[in-house]
C-alpha cells in the first residue's frame, strides 16, 4: 500500500491499522491520474499488453480445441 501511496505522490504514509489519523476527504492536490501524461501512457501500454496476453490465450485455446477435434475426427 505504501508503494501505491508513493506512486500517487502522497507526502505522508497511509494510516496503519489502529492508527487514529484519518485522510481528509478533500485534498488540495489534484488526483494522481488527472494530469500526468507519463502515468496515462503507462496505463495505456499496460492495457495493450493485457489485450495481447488475452489474444494469445484465446488463440492457444482455439488451437488446442482444434487439435483435439482433429484427433477425434481422424479416429472415426
Amino acid at each position: 500500500m505504501r508503494d501505491l501511496e508513493e506512486f500517487r505522490g502522497g507526502g505522508s504514509a497511509p494510516p496503519r491499522d489502529g492508527d487514529e489519523r484519518t485522510v481528509p476527504s478533500s485534498s488540495s492536490s489534484p488526483p494522481w491520474w488527472s494530469g500526468d501524461p507519463e502515468a496515462k501512457r503507462r496505463r495505456r501500454v499496460a492495457a495493450y499488453k493485457a489485450y495481447a496476453v488475452e489474444a494469445r490465450v484465446k488463440a492457444s485455446l482455439r488451437r488446442g480445441f482444434r487439435w483435439i477435434k482433429d484427433r477425434l475426427v481422424r479416429r472415426w
